[in-house]
């Protein structure tokens, strides 16, 4: 290569390397201050892992966030004894597995540690073990209210319940709180009381909702099966499930306090309207009838509207919503509420199943007078429907916040559904028939000393797989408000497939329902 030529590519070494270096001072120094605030931009957001307490309508705590501790393993080539190490950690908290102190890999030995349990760890003085300080939620109370509070999991992601509902509001400001409705002193004893009953009427789970029948407010809502948040992982897919806000069902007798008030209301009958049962009603050739039709107690009389409840008369709801005609009995069933949420403040809730009415037969509406046909149920849709009979004809939301008095008017939204009147006379037709059966025929629900109650029996056939009717399988329940005359209560009691007592909702869900009313005539009225 010649001098000349050699000498060229030295030169233009010489400026790709100014260029270069001009570059880089561009980039450090003009720049410097725009890539500086692109890359604090592309930096993953930090999570604050801090969140504020739920508490219940007095305050007490219910979830709050406390220091907890992860235990780390760390391989490290020390003679240390690993199997005295480990007879060390077994007396501070149950750890059993001696074996991951002998891995050459690192290993997380336990999750949720107390600060004094951390305390003694560090007194071992190993340079093996690491503690890793993070924040972990807590719920004082264990399984209670586990349903609607939902819970954290150990990376902090919230899971369910209020907690992912209100997830903005309680991790964003670590002093927020929120004031639920519910009353633990009352959530205790339902929680007790229903266990108790699944087991001995060996049903398959069970609800059990009080509310405040002028606010909405839920001052308890039990759910059988639950779970402990604290242990969430312990736990199964279907006991951490809120089914009585998923799950649907057929309402069964129940639900005629919607039909009756529906042909009320619409002016189809008068509140001296009479029919005369025989016991059955034939409706697209098959017969609608009593659970009494056919035995030796039964007889056909011509009954009021409180003899239909008193009997709950299936044909004689089945004639009240055919004489409505099935567009005017939908029509009212959505202004109850059914099929559409009620909008309470929980994840996950269903609208339920309502039939458009173009596509009812005969035998769908008068089967949905009984609370079986066209609709299906989630118990929250219950309660709040017939709340409108005890709350003088106006619909009102569920809630789970405390309402404080100033802020009833601003917080408490009605939708007027059917007349006062008429809710009245169906509140005395309710309380009526109660006293009538508890006097006469030894019903068990509503029965509590000292205090009236207007409610309603519902049992209900479970749906087979592949269509029909069970016989056997049956969901029971009771629906009760009190005091009568004045109602400021509301409950309902669901039981899904018991096995004992008969199945009915009386046998089964009206003892539950009387030890129910009894607390909250002691605690409240």
């Amino acid at each position: 290569m010649s001098g000349f030529r050699y000498r060229i590519i030295q030169i233009l070494l010489a400026a790709a390397f100014l260029v270069i270096v001009g570059r880089l001072a561009q980039f450090q120094i003009l720049d410097g201050t725009k890539y500086k605030a692109l890359r604090q931009e592309e930096k993953p957001t930090v999570v604050n892992l801090a969140r504020g307490e739920i508490v219940d309508r007095v305050g007490k705590v219910l979830a709050l966030d406390l220091n907890k501790y992860t235990l780390e393993y760390n391989p490290l080539d020390l003679d240390e004894d690993r199997s005295r190490l480990a007879a060390q950690l077994s007396q501070i908290f149950p750890f059993n597995k001696a074996s991951l102190l002998q891995s050459k890999s690192s290993q997380t030995l336990a999750h949720n540690l107390s600060k004094e349990q951390a305390r003694k760890i560090r007194e071992l003085d190993s340079r093996l073990l690491y503690l890793r300080k993070i924040r972990s939620r807590f719920y004082p109370q264990d399984n209670l209210a586990s349903l609607v509070l939902g819970y954290v999991d150990i990376y902090g992601k919230a899971r369910q319940g209020l907690e992912i509902k209100f997830e903005d509001y309680l991790s964003k400001n670590p002093e927020s709180r929120l004031n639920l409705s519910l009353d633990s002193r009352l959530q205790v004893f339902i929680e007790q009381a229903l266990d108790q009953r699944v087991v001995k009427t060996e049903a398959q789970r069970g609800t059990a909702i009080v509310m405040k029948v002028k606010t909405g407010e839920i001052l308890a809502w039990a759910v059988n099966p639950s779970f402990n948040p604290n242990k969430y992982f312990k736990s199964s897919a279907l006991e951490r499930k809120n089914w009585p806000l998923v799950d649907v069902y057929q309402p069964g007798s129940i639900f005629k306090i919607v039909t009756v008030a529906s042909a009320l209301d619409s002016g189809t009958i008068a509140k001296d309207y009479e029919f005369l049962d025989e016991g059955f009603l034939k409706v697209d050739n098959w017969k609608i009838k009593n659970h009494t039709y056919g035995t030796k107690d039964f007889q056909k009389e011509k009954l009021s509207l409180q003899g239909l409840f008193e009997r709950s008369s299936n044909p004689f709801a089945a004639h009240l919503a055919l004489k409505m005609g099935r567009e005017t009995f939908y029509r009212y069933i959505r202004k109850f509420g059914f099929g559409e949420k009620t909008g309470i403040a929980i994840l996950g809730e269903t609208k339920g199943i309502l039939h458009k009415f173009t596509k009812w037969r005969d035998s769908d509406t008068a089967t949905t007078a009984m609370g079986q046909g066209a609709i299906s149920v989630t118990p929250l849709q219950m309660l709040a429907a017939a709340n409108v009979v005890a709350n003088n004809g106006y619909w009102i939301k569920p809630t789970l916040m405390k309402i404080n008095k100033d802020e009833i008017n601003s917080k408490v939204k009605a939708k007027k559904v059917i007349e006062a009147e008429v809710a009245s006379h169906i509140s005395d037709l309710l309380t009526n028939s109660i006293d009538y059966n508890l006097k006469f025929k030894h019903a068990i629900a509503g029965r509590v000393k000292n205090l009236k109650v207007a409610g309603k029996t519902g049992t209900a056939e479970k749906i087979k797989e592949g269509g029909g009717y069970s016989k056997r399988n049956t969901v029971a329940s009771f629906l009760g408000y009190m005091p009568a005359n004045d109602p400021k209560y509301i409950v309902l009691v669901v039981v899904d497939d018991p096995e004992t007592d008969g199945r009915w909702g009386d046998t089964v869900a009206g003892p539950l329902f009387n030890k129910i009313a009894a607390f909250v005539r002691d605690v409240y009225l």
